[in-house]
C-alpha cells in the first residue's frame, strides 16, 4: 500500500488516505462414507454402491477453500471481495463443473443504504432454501434432491415424463454474470434483488431475475422469493425457448427445544409451448439433544400438476455430534419414493446420472473440520 502511494505521488496523482483492510483465508474439509441402493421396475437392490464422497449435496457441508477481504473506505463505505472454490476431497478436483472458484467469485460495495455485488454469487432463492432446510441443503436428505433437482428441465424432451427439475433451476443456485443488491435491515425486514445476464447477443436467453423478501425476529423467520428464469440454450437439454417462473414461501420458528422448518413452492415451466407445472413442499425440524448433539428430520415432496402428474417424496433423518467448535461427526439416512414416471434421485448416485429408480436410499457417516 505504501509503495503504491509513493508511486502515485511520483506520477502526480492525488493520494488517498490508507484504508483499513484485511484478507481472510478459510475453508472446510468434509468427507463421508456413503452407501447407496435403489430399485427399479420391481427389481430389488438392482443397483448399489459404497464409496468415499465429498459431494456438497450429500455431506454436512461442501468442502471448500476461500479468500475474502474487506476494506473500510471511510464515511460508512466499504469494499469487499470473495473467491471460494469447491473441492472434491476424494479426488482433489474442483467441484461446480471444474470451475476454479465455482462457489463464489464476486466483488462489491457496502453502505448504509445496502450492498451491491457483481460476479458469481449465491442467489436469494438459494439463500431461502438453505435457511429453510433443517439439514442445511446437505447430508443424505438434502432438499436439493427434490427442490433443485437435475440439470435438465425436461430430460427426455417431454414435460412430466421424467421430471427432475425443481422450482430452483440449476442456474438459479449460484448465478454467473450477476448483479445483486441487498437492502439494510429495517426492524427485521429486508429485501434482495438479483439479475443475471445470459450475455447472448440479441437474445434474452440465459437471463435470470430473482426478488427476495425476508422478515426475521428473535425466534421467527419468514421468507419469499420469485424467480423468472430463462435458461434457454445455457442449461443442458433445455430447448431454445425454455422459461420457468417460480414462487416460494418459507417459515421457521425456534421453540428452543426444537426448531420448525416449512416451505411451499410452485413452478411453471414452458418449453416449446408445452407446460410443466408442479408444487413443492418441505416440513422438518431439528432439536438439540445436548450442547454438542442434535437430531434432524425432514420430509420433502414434489407433486406434478399436469394430466400425467408424477410425484416424489423424500424422508430423511440426520444426527451430528460436535467434537469441538470446528470438528463435527455426523450420520444421515434418506429414502426417495418416485410415483408415476418421476425420476427424482440422490445427487450423484441415481436419477441425476440418468437412471430412473422407483426408490433410492442413501446412508452416510462422515467428519467435517472447518478452519
Amino acid at each position: 500500500m505504501k509503495k503504491s502511494l509513493f508511486m502515485l505521488a511520483a506520477l502526480g496523482a492525488p493520494e488517498f488516505a490508507e484504508a483499513q483492510s484485511n484478507v481472510t483465508i478459510y475453508g472446510i474439509a468434509d468427507m463421508s462414507i456413503n452407501h447407496f441402493s435403489g430399485s427399479n421396475g420391481g427389481l430389488q437392490e438392482n443397483n448399489s454402491v459404497t464409496r468415499l464422497d465429498s459431494n456438497a449435496g450429500n455431506n454436512f457441508a461442501g468442502s471448500r477453500l476461500g479468500f475474502k477481504g474487506r476494506e473500510d473506505l471511510g464515511g460508512g463505505l466499504s469494499a469487499d471481495f470473495k473467491l471460494e472454490m469447491g473441492i472434491q476431497m476424494d479426488t482433489g478436483r474442483s467441484e461446480q463443473g471444474g470451475r476454479l472458484f465455482g462457489r463464489a467469485a464476486n466483488i462489491g460495495l457496502n453502505t448504509g443504504y445496502g450492498s451491491l455485488h457483481l460476479g458469481r454469487q449465491d442467489t436469494p432463492a438459494f439463500d431461502l432454501l438453505n435457511s429453510s432446510d433443517p439439514m442445511g441443503v446437505g447430508l443424505a436428505g438434502t432438499t436439493a434432491n427434490i427442490h433443485i433437482g437435475n440439470k435438465s428441465a425436461f430430460p427426455v424432451g417431454q414435460p412430466g415424463a421424467a421430471p427432475q427439475q425443481g422450482w430452483i433451476g440449476i442456474g438459479a443456485i449460484r448465478a454467473n454474470n450477476s448483479i445483486r443488491y441487498d437492502t439494510p435491515n429495517f426492524n427485521g425486514f429486508s429485501a434482495s434483488v438479483l439479475y443475471g445476464m445470459g450475455e447472448v447477443a440479441s437474445s434474452s436467453n440465459g437471463n435470470l431475475g430473482i426478488v427476495g423478501l425476508n422478515y426475521k425476529s428473535q425466534a421467527m423467520t419468514i421468507g419469499y422469493v420469485h424467480i423468472d428464469d430463462n435458461s434457454a440454450g445455457v442449461v443442458t437439454a433445455q430447448t431454445a425457448d425454455f422459461k420457468q417462473k417460480s414462487d416460494a414461501l418459507a417459515f421457521t420458528y425456534d421453540f428452543k427445544i426444537a426448531k420448525l422448518y416449512t416451505l411451499a413452492a410452485t413452478k411453471k415451466a414452458d418449453s416449446a409451448g408445452i407446460e410443466d407445472k408442479a408444487n413443492y413442499y418441505l416440513l422438518g425440524m431439528n432439536a438439540p439433544i445436548t450442547s454438542r448433539d442434535q437430531i434432524m428430520l425432514s420430509w420433502n415432496r414434489s407433486a406434478g400438476r399436469n394430466s400425467n402428474a408424477n410425484s416424489a417424496d423424500q424422508f430423511s433423518i440426520g444426527y451430528s455430534h460436535a467434537l469441538s467448535k470446528r470438528t463435527i461427526l455426523y450420520t444421515s439416512f434418506s429414502k426417495i419414493l418416485n410415483k408415476g414416471n418421476a425420476s427424482f434421485g440422490i445427487d450423484g448416485y441415481d436419477g441425476h446420472d440418468g437412471a430412473n429408480f422407483d426408490y433410492s436410499r442413501l446412508f452416510n457417516a462422515g467428519i467435517l473440520h472447518s478452519f
